[in-house]
């Protein structure tokens, strides 16, 4: 077991080895109010968040409407619950968040989010998106981390010991997922069509020339490429700004402002507001009470003496929790590297994209029909992915080749329902980044016979225009 100091050193010994001095800095004892303050933060997001996926009708038309759901390989047993226990999950989930937030039954509440949420992720891959599987991986961090033991009715009742500390190494594995998020989506900009073309952010921006007062500032290319550079280097040096005790505030100004820029251009939903609450753990560990007595002081609030915090060693981390946290770090660094072992432009292949963070990177736009032959006729005929989908599950498919051949296996069982057995070819038009349409599936391959975990070598059209 990793076992902290005997006492409640600051320092680390000086006749400590490096193994000795890694493990001194993972187990030695710090505050345990900032990684409270995460929690009460991230349950009381990710409840406002399923309140608006009920307030908005989402649970009706994302998964009750679409007679139709597109899965993730592997995952095609993953479907809709029934109408009234559907509202009823989406419900729990706002449930377990408050939960979470408070810290009363933690474990459940925790465990209960972590099923549910994966479960309602799951049901369609046409709604990826990274800021959902961040969530999906905090949320799998914090069912193992001790981030339950302060400010919390758990802790309060005596159903969980109650620690002023915890392990350094809840705070470092927090901030890890963080930096990961942003370092990775930092390299994934470092393209041409990001920094050379300033492209997809001119796409984006010329949307936008009609708004009030900005809308011609935004229109003009040079805004474009300034917010293309501009955002490139936020997200590969904020992490190195937020650990450095001087730039810290500074740093987290620039998260407020990058964050409430871009929800307010982009809309896209709470991504803002999860990233400006997580990233508050890059303070120091005591930062809420630092913040507590410094309101108390500005506002002339009778002063209440009090010791201060003597930070009780964690005897212990697990080795199995050691273990976990290993090989969940190799995960976060393997799944955004993987694209290399894949031939082609991984933002047209899209073979490596899933929890990769490349973020807001592509603008594509397509055009899809299939073409269905009778395997016992030879008649062949064109069908339109609405047959199966809805307008917006038609829009991804159209974009994403994985998708593309997912649903020409649904098309497949479609017939074989109505005793047909047929090919299906598909016609596509996929335009990246304001480049010129091309064909991004071969249409003489029939796509019932490629396996969705193919490299795609012998069915998928590279791209034309190289980097």
């Amino acid at each position: 077991m990793l076992t902290a100091t005997p006492d409640n050193a600051t320092t680390i010994p000086a006749d400590a080895s490096r193994f000795d001095a890694l493990r001194w800095t993972l187990v030695r004892p710090v505050d345990a109010a900032s990684v409270a303050v995460f929690r009460i933060l991230f349950g009381s997001v990710t409840s406002i968040g399923s309140v608006r996926v009920l307030a908005k009708g989402w649970v009706d038309d994302l998964y009750l409407t679409p007679t139709h759901h597109v899965s993730y390989a592997g995952f095609g047993w993953v479907r809709p619950l029934p109408e009234l226990l559907m509202y009823g999950l989406v419900l729990m989930l706002a449930v377990a968040g408050a939960f979470i937030a408070v810290g009363y039954l933690y474990n459940y509440a925790m465990s209960f989010f972590v099923a549910g949420f994966t479960y309602i992720e799951l049901i369609d891959a046409t709604l990826y998106l990274n800021h959902y599987w961040f969530v999906s991986l905090l949320a799998v961090l914090m069912l193992v981390l001790p981030v339950n033991g302060y400010w919390s009715v758990d802790a309060a009742r005596g159903r969980t010991n109650r620690s002023d500390s915890v392990p350094n190494l809840t705070v470092v594995a927090l901030r890890s997922q963080i930096a990961v998020v942003y370092l990775f989506a930092g390299l994934a900009k470092l393209n041409t069509d990001w920094l050379l073309r300033a492209q997809p952010m001119q796409l984006w921006l010329a949307d936008r020339a009609e708004v009030a007062v900005v809308g011609p500032i935004l229109a003009e290319p040079a805004t474009a490429f300034l917010l293309s550079w501009s955002g490139a280097l936020f997200d590969c040096t904020i992490v190195g700004w937020l650990l450095w005790g001087r730039s810290r505030r500074f740093g987290y100004a620039a998260v407020a402002l990058f964050h409430l820029a871009t929800g307010a251009l982009f809309s896209i939903g709470i991504f803002p507001l999860v990233m400006m609450t997580a990233t508050l753990v890059y303070f120091s560990p005591d930062w809420p009470k630092q913040l507590r007595r410094y309101v108390s002081r500005a506002a002339c609030w009778p002063a209440k003496h009090t010791s201060p915090t003597k930070l009780q060693p964690k005897p212990t981390i697990r080795p199995w929790l050691a273990g976990f946290l290993a090989m969940f770090a190799l995960v976060q660094i393997s799944l955004p590297l993987r694209h290399y072992f894949y031939e082609g432009n991984v933002r047209w292949t899209e073979q490596g994209y899933y929890g990769s963070w490349r973020v807001m990177l592509s603008e594509k736009v397509g055009y899809l029909r299939y073409e269905i032959t009778d395997k016992d006729s030879g008649e062949t005929w064109t069908v339109d992915p609405e047959l199966l989908l809805t307008d917006w599950q038609t829009a991804q498919v159209s974009i994403r080749p994985d998708l593309i051949v997912a649903t020409a296996h649904m098309l497949r069982d479609h017939y074989q329902t109505l005793g047909v057995a047929v090919e299906v070819r598909a016609n596509t038009a996929v335009t990246l980044n304001a480049k010129p349409n091309q064909q991004i599936v071969d249409p003489t391959v029939d796509l019932t016979t490629v396996s969705r975990l193919s490299s795609g070598s012998d069915w998928l059209v590279k791209l034309e225009q190289t980097e």
